[in-house]
């Protein structure tokens, strides 16, 4: 009895083993598929990023830094990743340093805009980007997107704003940068109401999500920085080495077809012959 009991363990325990085993080897198949998708993630996001600082640098020039310094903390801030709010910032640019002026501090009009925006997606339950283009098409002079969400940006609006706060004396005069800041003007006028609100509701599911989103992009992007130098070293090994070494092999091909081809045919005949 006691050998019976001892056989029908061991006979268990190899049973347990060997699924153990299997399901070892499966997890370890999925783990490593998982790691290569992240990793490749990563590295695309890093690469976003990098290109976004470089749009970001072009396009603003000595108020980069501070445009940059602002992306470090926007997904906390106003729910956007670093490369989208880089992405924004760039997207803005025309609008945001006419705004600013040739004096005036772009970066601080960015920050404003940026955050007005996230409070507008807030209140009214839009995306982040949604809310963006909304205003873009508004300081754009567009008005049927906004309108729908109850405020007047129509040309006589503007020119009447533009007037009441002093920024032109005749609306008739109006160059288009003055049509920008003043519809800048009356948008952040009609949407004073909502300052604040995503930092205000920060902590619930919506913008918690939004936060989230934008905090897993950054962390991805930084892992993706970690292996972009490897990465890079590699893609060049295989443009510099193995890429001339195939073209080479395939210039070679072609010049000695006829031989290649004669060679296998006499090989399949001596075959056929045995």
């Amino acid at each position: 009895g006691l050998n019976r009991s001892l056989e029908d363990s061991q006979s268990r325990l190899a049973s347990f083993g060997k699924a153990a085993g299997k399901a070892m080897a499966a997890a370890g198949v999925a783990i490593a598929g998982a790691s290569v998708i992240i990793g490749r993630q990563a590295v695309n996001a890093a690469s976003d990023l990098e290109e976004s600082i470089n749009a970001i640098n072009v396009v603003f020039g000595e108020a980069a830094e501070g445009m940059l310094k602002l992306s470090e903390t926007a997904a906390t801030s106003v729910g956007l990743s670093a490369r989208e709010f880089n992405a924004f910032a760039v997207q803005f640019g025309a609008f945001t340093k006419t705004i600013a002026g040739s004096e005036g501090d772009v970066v601080a009009v960015t920050e404003e805009l940026t955050t007005r925006i996230a409070d507008f997606a807030s209140v009214m339950n839009l995306d982040v980007p949604e809310a963006a283009q909304v205003f873009q098409s508004s300081l754009a002079g567009e008005t049927e997107p906004i309108r729908r969400f109850g405020i007047d940006l129509s040309a006589a609006a503007i020119g009447l704003h533009a007037v009441e706060t002093g920024l032109v004396e005749s609306a008739k005069d109006m160059t288009e940068a003055d049509k920008v800041m003043a519809r800048y003007s009356k948008l952040m006028a009609d949407t004073a109401l909502m300052a604040g609100d995503f930092a205000n509701t920060s902590d619930g599911l919506a913008n918690s999500q939004r936060i989230l989103k934008a905090r897993l992009d950054d962390t991805l992007a930084a892992l993706g920085q970690a292996l972009l130098p490897v990465v890079t070293t590699i893609a060049q090994l295989m443009l510099n080495r193995m890429v001339p070494a195939f073209e080479r092999f395939a210039d070679w091909f072609q010049r000695n077809e006829g031989t290649i081809t004669d060679f296998g045919e006499r090989v399949l005949a001596g075959i056929s012959t045995a």
